[in-house]
Formats: C-alpha cells, sequence, structure tokens
C-alpha cells in the first residue's frame, strides 16, 4: 500500500500533468551535449514526467526507460511513443521510497529532481563510461535582481553552489556550469559527467 505522503504526491503530479500534452524540448544540458551520448544502448529518464528527455533520447538511438510517479503522465508518454514507434517505455514508481529498477545504463538524464539520498544510486546505476545528464536548481547569493519565474517554494529542491560536482566527484567531469538560462530567471546547476570505473559499486 502506497504511503501518504507517496498518494499525496502522485495527485499533486496526476493534477499537474492531466491537461498537459506529450510535448516540449528536452532540458538543455541534454540538448547542447547530446553528441556525446551513444546512438545505441540503454537509457534511463528518471523523475520523466511527460518524458520530453526520454524522446530526444530515443530520437537519438537509446531505449529509454523513463519512471515518474503520475501514472497520468507515463500512460500518456507510452502512448505517444507508441504511436511514434519510439523505444520508450513508461513506468509509474514512487522513486523517492522505493528506489528505482536495479539495472544499469548507458546514460541516465534527471532534470528538475532532486532527492539526495538517491545520488549513490544514480551514480551506482551507470555502466562504466556511462554518462549522466543532470540538471536542477542551484540556490545562488542574492544578487539584487527581481526573478519573475516559478520554481520549488522548498528550499531542499534547490542544489548549494557546486553541490552537483562535488556529490558526482567521483565521475569524469565532462562539462558543468551555473548558471541563469533567460535573465531574470533562476539560476540552474548543468553537469555532464562519465563514469570510469566501478570502484563505488561494489
Amino acid at each position: 500500500m502506497p504511503s501518504t505522503n507517496s498518494e499525496a504526491s502522485r495527485i499533486k503530479w496526476n493534477n499537474r500533468h492531466s491537461d498537459r500534452e506529450v510535448s516540449g524540448t528536452a532540458c538543455e544540458v541534454l540538448q547542447q551535449h547530446i553528441s556525446l551520448a551513444p546512438q545505441t544502448g540503454s537509457a534511463l529518464d528518471l523523475a520523466c514526467g511527460l518524458g520530453r528527455n526520454a524522446l530526444l533520447l530515443a530520437r537519438h538511438g537509446l531505449a529509454c526507460e523513463a519512471v515518474d510517479i503520475s501514472d497520468i503522465a507515463i500512460s500518456k508518454l507510452n502512448d505517444y511513443a507508441n504511436e511514434h514507434k519510439l523505444a520508450v517505455t513508461g513506468r509509474c514508481a514512487d522513486i523517492e521510497n522505493d528506489g528505482f529498477v536495479n539495472k544499469r545504463y548507458d546514460v541516465i538524464v534527471v532534470s528538475y529532481f532532486l532527492y539526495r539520498p538517491l545520488f549513490q544510486a544514480i551514480e551506482k546505476a551507470l555502466k562504466p563510461g556511462g554518462l549522466l545528464f543532470y540538471q536542477t536548481f542551484v540556490q545562488t547569493k542574492a544578487t539584487g535582481s527581481e526573478v519573475i519565474d516559478t520554481g520549488p517554494s522548498n528550499s531542499n529542491y534547490y542544489l548549494e553552489e557546486n553541490e552537483l560536482r562535488a556529490q558526482f566527484k567521483d565521475l569524469e567531469i565532462r562539462y558543468y556550469q551555473e548558471t541563469r538560462l533567460q535573465q531574470n530567471s533562476k539560476p540552474v546547476a548543468m553537469l555532464v559527467a562519465r563514469k570510469i570505473t566501478d570502484r563505488n559499486t561494489n
């Protein structure tokens, strides 16, 4: 039986996705660095929502598993992938409480999802040579400029400056930047990192 928090989270995200269509572009760090990803193999879009990252990965040539707590989002994504003959398999799961499937991936993408207890599991789920693309909000020192976009109200969902780089320090950092993607937008951290060995997976 799902926990109360799990069910509340599922309802929250189902409500958000109920009127949305499967569309939109992948997160910026994946768009900008998709050429680094292999064109065959397996990928994971973690906390995928409607699967914008998964769709780009599938179009790039990867077989992509997409996991999210919203069964509405997953149903829409699976219907879209089937209609467009894309190698995306959506699966509904409570990632924070149940983790994610015990498999290994050539590529993992996480965008606008932050649950620190999963950092080690994410690294462990990469195959040797596998790539991690990660993008989410970062809390930076105030600059005095007005921020006009929205973001999480809970400070736990913001990275500290350089935290993402530090959390994945055992990976080879291929790209890292903390920046505002648009004027007056909330800053984000963007990471591309490669797993060299399996030294941390035992």
